[in-house]
């Protein structure tokens, strides 16, 4: 059966100046599509057509990626977006710096970018740096219309840690009513479609504040309160200390890495 890439790339038609190569993954890369899509089957999801650079990316490369960018083709740019997805996804930060001083987009529209693979690994100082630097929008679509929050709900990390991305993916001006399939499902319907408990009862709390704009107007003290609020879970560190949030991830969960 021939390869194929997954709509959430939301690559156009054009014209390929290299060999792709097809690789599979353990984990979808299309989550949304795959969570609710029955005719869209999951061995489909982790398969895709990779440009050398987008290979290379993803398994962790930094010598090849570093060459493979010396060179000039058709699609170069969507290339470089893609890897640093790929790069994030997989948490292969040195080479997401490069990617970036190459002028990779993190924010990249109709396409999984940065953002998106920095939420599904749990990225959260890239996170806030992609919005604050890079001017990404925290509920920028892929391919397949999935947001930041969708790749946090749906990817690598544990139930705890995915809330705590999430957190700042809210605080960064995400919207916790956006809507998702012909059915319309919600944040927390999704959660619980994956039997994601506790992130079903977390988005819904968030799903119960009043409008999305008085949301917005009050990010930091609806955020502050509902965190003192939840003494069972949300118990730890200040939100502000990314990178402790990060090792303290890596401490609870990463025996391997998985892509």
């Amino acid at each position: 059966m021939p390869f194929s890439n997954p709509p959430s790339f939301g690559f156009p038609t054009r014209p390929i100046t290299y060999s792709p190569y097809g690789i599979y993954s353990p984990n979808s890369y299309d989550p949304l599509r795959a969570s609710l899509s029955q005719n869209y089957s999951q061995e489909y999801s982790r398969q895709a057509m990779l440009s050398p650079l987008c290979l290379a990316a993803s398994r962790g490369q930094t010598e090849c990626v570093n060459l493979l960018l010396r060179f000039d083709y058709v699609g170069k740019q969507s290339d470089i977006d893609l890897a640093l997805f790929l790069a994030n996804r997989s948490e292969y930060i040195k080479i997401a710096a490069l990617l970036l001083d190459k002028e990779a987009n993190p924010g990249r529209n109709d396409s999984a970018n940065g953002l998106h693979g920095a939420a599904w690994r749990g990225l959260d100082r890239q996170i806030c740096d992609y919005v604050k630097y890079y001017d990404a929008d925290p509920d920028v679509l892929d391919g397949s219309g999935a947001t930041p929050v969708i790749y946090a709900i749906l990817g690598t990390q544990d139930e705890q840690a995915a809330w705590e991305t999430i957190e700042v993916l809210f605080k960064e001006g995400a919207s916790p009513c956006t809507r998702f399939g012909h059915q319309n499902f919600s944040y927390a319907e999704i959660a619980r479609r994956e039997r994601k408990r506790f992130l079903e009862q977390k988005l819904e709390e968030w799903e119960t504040l009043p409008t999305p704009t008085d949301l917005n107007s009050s990010r930091e003290s609806s955020c502050t309160g509902r965190e003192g609020e939840d003494s069972q879970i949300n118990n730890k560190r200040p939100r502000e200390d990314t990178e402790v949030d990060e090792e303290a991830k890596r401490a609870r969960g990463a025996h391997g890495r998985v892509i």
